[in-house]
């Protein structure tokens, strides 16, 4: 494959006071990674040099001010600095708001060059919400920033495990606030979005499970009455418009059912329903992908890590998966095919 045939890639550096600048450079040592797209850094030279003096392996860094001029070299890394940082403003698993604001302006100009078409896809290391907060952002993690940067109405995270994809509802609220958002309208337009993502991704009339709020799917009205009231009625609505959704589904059985190759999404009512049994089947490996914004953008499905970060022991795994999604999606605009 000619570097003209490999997708640039852009790749946030994520809170430097966290695992992401570890994550990133020991996912460009991997093998394979070069053979597919050409990567594109957007973070501290100073921090990424220091990261490669402490994991090892023979990565050179490559400044550009462009992604015009990034040649995705094996083994060099293009990095385009925003001189945010210095070596003092970081200390490995501390909170800073210094660290936080400039993890956000990494994404800020990393989704500037998605927007422009200079790359093919958007690839983010974690960031830490308390220092993004503390730095004066009010958004509660990338998609609500992203959003608000490419004023889009309709956006959502879909998790992404082997077979197993999990769309969610509601994410960065308390579980009494996620309850107030199951309506009808939002569960509504969610089906709907998961529709189309997944059929713009190669998936021919995407089959899509809904998990119920209540136990046991509500019994009935016994145990809550949400189900009744705002899923189901939701459901019908998104079949008559063309959407094969299901349920809603008792939530403890239907992410295996899933798993069994029942349903090609599942869309979860809260965070936590959605994010454990992604969790628990496939920790390392699970991606998460954005739906909705008007560029491919995934990212790792896992935080800072401030309990281990600086000591050289974070797993790579799902940010080089999170780069493998970003460049089917970008290349081929499928999501990779899953086998049994």
């Amino acid at each position: 494959m000619t570097a003209s045939e490999r997708p640039i890639i852009v790749i946030t550096m994520g809170d430097a006071a966290g695992v992401g600048p570890e994550i990133v450079v020991k996912a460009l040592l991997s093998e394979g990674i070069f053979a597919i797209c050409r990567p594109l850094v957007v973070g501290s030279s100073l921090i990424m040099r220091e990261t490669m003096k402490s994991v090892g392996g023979s990565l050179k860094l490559r400044p550009v001010n462009a992604a015009a001029e990034v040649e995705g070299e094996s083994g060099t890394v293009d990095i385009i600095d925003l001189h945010n940082l210095e070596l003092r403003d970081v200390v490995a698993g501390k909170i800073s708001v210094t660290c936080g604001k400039a993890a956000m302006e990494y994404i800020a100009e990393a989704a500037r060059l998605a927007l422009g078409g200079d790359v093919g896809a958007l690839v983010t290391a974690p960031i830490n919400k308390e220092a993004t907060r503390k730095a004066g952002y009010g958004e509660l993690g990338h998609l609500d920033f992203l959003a608000r940067l490419t004023g889009t109405a309709e956006c959502a995270t879909m998790l992404v495990a082997g077979r197993l994809r999990v769309v969610h509802l509601t994410t960065h609220h308390s579980l009494k606030q996620a309850c107030d958002f199951v309506t009808g309208e939002r569960v509504l337009a969610r089906l709907k979005l998961t529709h189309d993502s997944l059929e713009k991704w190669g998936i021919e009339r995407p089959r899509i499970a809904v998990a119920a709020l209540n136990p046991h799917a509500g019994e009935g009205g016994l145990l809550g009455s949400e189900e009744i009231e705002e899923i189901g009625p939701a459901i019908r609505m998104a079949q008559d418009s063309g959407v094969d959704a299901r349920g809603p589904f008792p939530a403890d059985s239907v992410f295996s059912r899933a798993l069994r190759g029942e349903f090609d999404a599942v869309l979860a009512m809260y965070h936590d329903q959605g994010h454990i049994p992604v969790k628990v089947y496939s920790f390392e490996k699970t991606v998460s992908v954005a739906l909705g914004l008007p560029f491919v953008r995934t990212s790792v499905d896992h935080g800072t890590a401030f309990d281990i970060a600086g000591r050289g022991i974070a797993n790579p795994q799902s940010l080089i998966e999170a780069i493998r999604m970003a460049v089917s999606l970008s290349r081929e605009n499928k999501l990779p095919e899953v086998s049994d």
